[in-house]
């Protein structure tokens, strides 16, 4: 090749690139004869140099991507933080709620209007809290998959999971990775728009812990703030970032969420609904005698313990119902009541009333051959 592309060649391409990919590669430069020094470089570092050499040098694209073909999979970022990697663009997520929709309405509000660090969707299991955070996400985003990013907490999960920690380079060594916290503010300091992170089962480990000194600077007023991290860097929270968690109050890793996390995040509760469960029940096309039996089992249900209406979503028919109870309800009802067996066998009357007038129905299906076709 009688082109030379250096360091610099590289780093004026495509600066986003160099930076998430190479800022921390062994490279002073291709055909650096003077020095005589053979340097490591890791596959990837190495497939990312040979893309960006084909978009530079057109002429001899072709002869690289023979060489490196891994290079093909490599999707260079622009300034603007797209990808001009070849193929059709994503197709932005569909918004599957109504914008006038009041929990949507609420956080919102909450976030861009009010400035919460955060808001967090609390309520009993089938609540829809993961399916409300993710279609806020997408409503705050119109969509964009890159403005996007859901995590998921658990017991073992730590700081140098969310924010930063060193990863194997490659070399016999290590490196110090951005994590998701690091990585969503960089896109969010590239954007003019919104950009959300959804933390799903936020209680499942201790989130000031994880958080750790980010968790100061997720506050309205010091949004925009620079501060150091452990390792010494500087890091800034713009206000742009936008935070959804979600939390089953009833099923926490830890004892209590710190104090100071619970005041720099707003409280969004989510209440088991009976016109949802309606509405699911009539989109699967369950007769209206059924759905009323099977609304009146749900609201009576509630008197004991919360039960979401999403455990119904797919519930088709008079079967469906049956089996739901069989194979998952009744193992949280006792669960849940283990230690209360009075509780538990109202709970058990309740469902055995509502399944005596459901099952004649079902056995005259099975009868005909239709077990569980209405």
């Amino acid at each position: 090749m009688s082109d030379t592309i250096e360091k610099r060649d590289l780093l004026n391409f495509s600066p986003q690139t160099y930076a998430k990919e190479l800022s921390e590669a062994a490279i002073v430069g291709l055909n650096n004869y003077a020095s005589q020094v053979v340097q490591l470089v890791e596959d990837r570092e190495f497939a990312t140099i040979a893309a960006m050499i084909s978009e530079i040098l057109p002429d001899v694209q072709e002869d690289i991507l023979l060489r490196v073909p891994e290079a093909t999979g490599i999707a260079l970022l622009k300034e603007d933080g797209t990808s001009s990697q070849a193929g059709p663009p994503s197709e932005p997520l569909t918004l599957e709620l109504d914008e006038g929709d009041p929990i949507l309405t609420e956080v919102k509000k909450l976030l861009l209007e009010d400035g919460w660090g955060g808001v967090l969707l609390m309520g009993a299991p089938g609540t829809g809290k993961s399916w409300y955070a993710r279609q806020i996400a997408i409503s705050l985003t119109d969509g964009e998959r890159n403005r996007i990013r859901e995590v998921q907490f658990h017991p073992s999960y730590q700081y140098e999971d969310f924010v930063e920690g060193y990863v194997p380079d490659g070399r016999q060594g290590f490196r110090l990775a951005d994590k998701h916290m690091l990585e969503m503010s960089a896109i969010a300091q590239r954007e003019d728009k919104n950009v959300v992170l959804v933390i799903d089962e936020f209680s499942r480990t201790d989130p000031a812990r994880v958080l750790g000194e980010t968790m100061t600077y997720m506050e309205g007023s010091l949004r925009g703030t620079e501060f150091f991290l452990p390792s010494g860097r500087k890091a800034v929270i713009p206000k742009t970032l936008l935070f959804i968690a979600t939390m089953n109050p009833e099923d926490r890793s830890v004892d209590e969420i710190d104090a100071a996390m619970e005041r720099r995040w707003a409280k969004v509760t989510l209440q088991p609904s009976v016109d949802k469960l309606r509405e699911f029940l009539t989109q699967n096309g369950l007769r209206p005698q059924d759905i009323g039996e099977i609304a009146k089992f749900f609201i009576e249900i509630q008197k004991h313990m919360e039960i979401g209406h999403a455990f119904f979503r797919s519930v088709k028919d008079r079967a469906g119902v049956i089996r739901l109870w069989k194979n998952q309800l009744s193992h949280i009802v006792h669960k849940r009541f283990r230690y209360d067996t009075e509780t538990k066998r109202e709970i058990d009357e309740l469902w055995t009333a509502c399944e005596l007038r459901l099952l004649p129905q079902v056995q005259i299906d099975a009868g005909n051959g239709q077990a569980g076709e209405q």
